[in-house]
């Protein structure tokens, strides 16, 4: 979930949606645990840990409208790089819990990771790209945004986005 900003916007466009957000930062599960509660916002939930080791038991099969990676962290040495979290393993467990329909949104502001991620996903047979094969979405179709893509967007560096639909 990285910072709360995608979440919290998310759920006031949604309200009649539950927002999920898994973070391993203690410090920002905290802050949004708080801004929640301060805020009254009920469609919010926030869990501190690991997506790999949590998704596969918190989430029904079949069960999931959308997931969404705004983001996500490079790891760009060579050695840190089984730590990036779209694996071929991982994208089975994350099309499992989509229902017929749902959606995968990704977005990053690393071209090469936007590749190598999109690879992976449209290498499922359940998956499909909205935008074609390898293409880039364009637009943010979530209407709200992370920290760090108000961030690209205000110094006018390009985002990276694929909008993947189980079929």
């Amino acid at each position: 979930m990285g910072r709360s900003h995608f979440l919290f916007e998310r759920a006031k466009a949604v309200p009649d949606h539950n927002i999920i957000g898994i973070e391993w930062k203690g410090e920002w599960v905290r802050q949004a645990r708080k801004r929640a509660k301060r805020e009254g916002i009920r469609n919010v939930q926030v869990m501190h840990g690991n997506a790999w080791q949590m998704a596969p038991f918190l989430f029904a099969d079949g069960s999931l409208e959308q997931i969404v990676l705004n983001f996500p962290d490079p790891w760009w040495k060579k050695k840190h790089h089984k730590r990036k979290v779209i694996n071929d393993e991982f994208v089975d467990v994350l099309v499992a819990k989509l229902r017929h329909g749902g959606r995968i949104y990704l977005a990053t502001d690393v071209q090469s990771l936007f590749e190598e991620y999109a690879e992976r996903l449209e290498a499922n047979p359940l998956l499909t790209n909205l935008a074609g094969p390898k293409q880039n979405y364009g637009e943010n179709p979530q209407h709200a945004y992370s920290h760090r893509e108000k961030k690209c967007l205000a110094e006018g560096a390009p985002i990276f986005r694929a909008w993947l639909e189980k079929r």
